[in-house]
């Protein structure tokens, strides 16, 4: 029996070394096609890493071609914003000369009329000097006509009093 034993583990032996050899490859064919699926995912990273730094690069490209324009376009805004400026500070300017050129010709007319009213003022002042004369005389006038009515009327006022016993 003692052979039996040994057929039996000899050949449960070349059964596990089998079953070892088959694992050993089940697990090469599993690492090949791990292997090949990694490698088929990091050219897919790859892929897509070049697409997305490609579309990245464009998206940069179109920004600075935007801001480019964007400050050509700002640029010639102030270039028009400053010449625009220049021309009303000239029109101003114009306006302002012409004003002052007018008024320097009527400058003679306002003179002239300046002098008329200095004369008709002195005129006025006669005329005013002549009515405060007047009125003076009139108050000294009306005076002189009502004294005695007014003598008569403080010494009825007097009597009245006296008879009235007022005291002042």
């Amino acid at each position: 029996m003692a052979k039996a034993k040994t057929k039996k583990t000899n050949t449960t032996t070349k059964e596990l070394m089998s079953e070892i050899k088959k694992g050993f490859n089940l697990v090469d064919e599993r690492y090949d096609k791990l292997s090949s699926e990694m490698k088929s995912g990091f050219n897919l990273v790859d892929e897509r890493y070049d697409k997305l730094s490609s579309e990245m690069k464009s998206g940069f490209n179109l920004v600075d071609e935007k801001y480019n324009k964007l400050s050509t376009e700002m640029k010639e805004g102030f270039k028009r914003q400053e010449k625009m400026t220049d021309d009303k500070i000239d029109d101003l300017a114009r306006m302002t000369k012409l004003g002052f050129d007018e008024t320097a010709k009527n400058l003679g007319v306002v003179k002239k009329d300046l002098e008329v009213v200095k004369q008709d003022l002195v005129f006025v002042k006669y005329d005013v000097q002549e009515i405060k004369e007047k009125v003076g005389n009139m108050e000294k006038l009306v005076f002189q006509q009502h004294s005695p009515k007014i003598k008569v009327l403080e010494n009825k006022v007097r009597y009245i009093e006296e008879v009235l016993t007022i005291d002042k």
